[in-house]
């Protein structure tokens, strides 16, 4: 009678299956090592400030200085050079201001705030028009740009705020005033203006420098 030797299978039989996951995790290192830096680096560049914060504090920031310049109404203008050299302190990076007579609006008074995302403080120069042109008040908001906002499309995404387009956000609301808001950006100057309406706006876009 033959009888037939068991023989024990081999100790260190490689896994098929471990070679796979050992294979592919080579490969998803290698390509993470290719792509992953310009992948950070779109995720970081689309990382920024979202416009709407900028236009809330703006909304917020504008109430309060229309009020605030009710009570001041005898405070002196500041020449062309003041206003420029205050300008170039506030943004870090020389600025005039712009010029509305033609429109019936004087600059009353400019002054530093803070918007987010801005790598300096900001300015603030609130606009009265006379009386007789209809008392319309113009805030302006002026912030160093450095490719830092974003802006969302239709969809949802998010997107670098280009210069030479223009945002509109109509009939803002808030606990003070009630106004419509414009956000350009100049390239080197993001303008944040809080005007009545639209129709004042077109008025007012040759001569502030708006898209």
């Amino acid at each position: 009678m033959n009888h037939s030797e068991k023989f024990p299978e081999p100790l260190h039989r490689i896994s098929t299956t471990a070679v796979i996951i050992t294979l592919l995790s080579v490969c998803g290192a290698v390509l993470f090592g290719i792509f992953g830096p310009k992948i950070a680096d779109r995720l970081t560049l689309l990382g920024g400030i979202p416009l709407s914060e900028v236009m809330a504090a703006a909304a917020e920031f504008s109430g309060s200085a229309q009020i605030a310049l009710r009570q001041q109404e005898s405070a002196t203008p500041l020449d062309a050079n003041q206003q420029s050299l205050l300008l170039a302190r506030l943004l870090g990076r020389p600025f005039h201001a712009p010029n509305l007579c033609e429109a019936g609006y004087e600059l009353r008074n400019i002054s530093g705030v803070s918007l987010p995302g801005a790598p300096f403080r900001c300015a603030e120069l609130v606009y009265k028009q006379t009386a007789a042109r209809g008392g319309h008040w113009l805030v302006l908001y002026l912030a160093a740009d450095d490719g830092q906002y974003v802006s969302f499309d239709t969809l949802g995404r998010s997107q670098l705020f280009m210069p030479n387009n223009l945002l509109v956000i109509d009939s803002l609301k808030n606990n003070l005033i009630d106004s419509t808001i414009f956000i350009w950006s100049d390239g080197l100057v993001l303008h944040v203006a809080c005007v009545a309406d639209e129709q004042e706006f077109d008025s007012l876009q040759p001569l502030i420098g708006a898209p």
